[in-house]
């Protein structure tokens, strides 16, 4: 099979989700003899145009192909056949003006042109069907992310008991302010962190008490999962997908009000610190062998293959 990767989310962020997504994509088709790769690559080989990520990608391949892009664009060229993946729809809820609009029309053109759509939980999928309900839902895929082997319990840490929460406090959804009052509430240290290596980040959560996790919508989660596997007790909310995603192993308090959210995510972090957590870690770590790197490789080269196979390549 001949695959064309688009690279443009290096182009717009670093360290991301989608980034951490992309890189293991990438990692195992490389060296996948089933599969012919053509990278295209804004950092090193291309030069990008001026706005490049809303425009048509120069390259002509040879076809047929699959062309997925990492990030919301599409070949209109015949015998290229497209491959969207849709991390979340947060511009729908969460964004207004003018990037909201541009993003929308990036999007939905490129939901428009694809054979195959990616979607990487239900909830997803749920989302885009009612955003969208003109998408035929034979061309939607549910591929779960994975989570790393760079995440697990380091018998020699010292704890330290505070609260971790991941990102950087701008994106409101994610409720920064929430995880403030938690720390508030409980008198527990609050530690923020938004840009580390995996190893500091793995650290971190083993030295934490828990994960705080007061997000009003995930389209995954991948946090989630990298606590469980490391040992530390996650605290959410139970809503959009984090349930999916979460399992039972941790703590979720009702999708409520900010003030109602932050009093149940204190009386959960009490819970934490009054009683023994190694049932909730044992359960956390046999939630996150759920999801892997590899199966979520294998299901996505299963895409490509249903389109090879649908239309007779």
């Amino acid at each position: 099979m001949n695959i064309v990767f688009d690279n443009i989310i290096y182009t717009l962020q670093r360290n991301g989700g989608i980034s951490v997504v992309w890189n293991e994509l990438l990692k195992r088709a490389r060296v996948d003899h089933d599969l012919q790769c053509v990278e295209l690559d804004y950092r090193q080989s291309i030069q990008p145009r001026f706005m490049e990520r809303y425009r048509v990608p120069e390259y002509r391949p040879q076809t047929p192909c699959i062309f997925h892009s990492s990030y919301f664009r599409t070949l209109p060229q015949d015998g290229v056949y497209n491959v969207t993946t849709v991390h979340d729809l947060t511009y729908h809820y969460y964004r207004s003006g003018l990037a909201k609009a541009v993003h929308l029309w990036e999007e939905k053109c490129a939901l428009h042109n694809s054979d195959a759509i990616i979607c990487v939980s239900e909830n997803t999928k749920r989302d885009l069907l009612r955003l969208y309900p003109w998408i035929e839902e034979n061309r939607l895929y549910v591929v779960y992310n994975g989570v790393g082997d760079e995440f697990y319990p380091i018998p020699s840490v010292e704890k330290k008991g505070y609260l971790l929460y991941i990102g950087n406090g701008q994106a409101t959804y994610k409720r920064y302010d929430v995880a403030q009052e938690v720390s508030r509430l409980t008198g527990i240290e609050l530690v923020t962190v938004s840009n580390v290596s995996r190893a500091e980040l793995n650290r971190l959560y083993n030295e934490a008490l828990c994960l705080l996790y007061p997000s009003d919508y995930e389209g995954f989660g991948l946090p989630i999962l990298e606590a469980q596997k490391a040992g530390c007790p996650v605290v959410a909310q139970r809503f959009s997908s984090i349930p999916e995603v979460m399992g039972d192993g941790g703590l979720m308090v009702a999708h409520d009000t900010p003030q109602h959210v932050a009093q149940e995510m204190a009386g959960a972090v009490r819970q934490l610190c009054s009683c023994s957590t190694q049932a909730i870690i044992e359960k956390g770590k046999q939630n996150a062998a759920r999801f892997s790197w590899e199966n979520t490789y294998k299901q996505t080269k299963k895409v490509y293959e249903d389109i090879y196979h649908n239309h007779n390549i």
